[in-house]
């Protein structure tokens, strides 16, 4: 089944897949955290914004009710300049293709199309395994 990218069920899902993913890393994941927050604009089909945001800690999951722009990781950004890295399957990806994605993401910042905010602090290691696993997870249910 594919989703339109950010819409009602892709953030379900991405909920869902987070969630799984922990509950399996919970071991590797004790003593680490992060918080992620995501918000998108112009989505389809009426041209709304929607968000998903979470904070991982202790080898659990909370899901936050708003966007959070204080997360170690925010991103907002208009759908359809977030979508050619939402597509983007890492493991596997060539450099060609991942030069041409990060060329196209400072293309999006540059344009004002989209807003990237790391934090001081990094993802460990076994949260960036975890959050790797549900980008290319998500990405094979993303439609165009």
């Amino acid at each position: 089944m594919t989703m339109i990218f950010a819409g009602p069920q892709w953030i379900e899902r991405i909920k869902e897949l987070l969630a799984r993913l922990v509950t399996e890393n919970s071991d590797r994941l004790a003593g680490h955290h992060f918080s992620l927050s995501e918000t998108f604009t112009s989505v389809p089909p009426d041209g709304g914004t929607s968000f998903w945001a979470a904070r991982i800690e202790g080898g659990k999951v909370r899901f936050g009710d708003a966007p959070d722009p204080d997360a170690d990781f925010a991103l907002v950004a208009e759908q359809t300049a977030a979508l050619p890295g939402a597509m983007l399957i890492y493991d596997g990806a060539t450099e060609q293709m991942l030069k041409a994605a990060n060329d196209h993401r400072r293309a999006m910042i540059a344009a004002g199309r989209m807003t990237i905010r790391v934090g001081s602090h990094k993802a460990p290691e076994p949260i960036m395994a975890v959050l790797r696993e549900l980008h290319d997870s998500i990405a094979k249910e993303t439609a165009v």
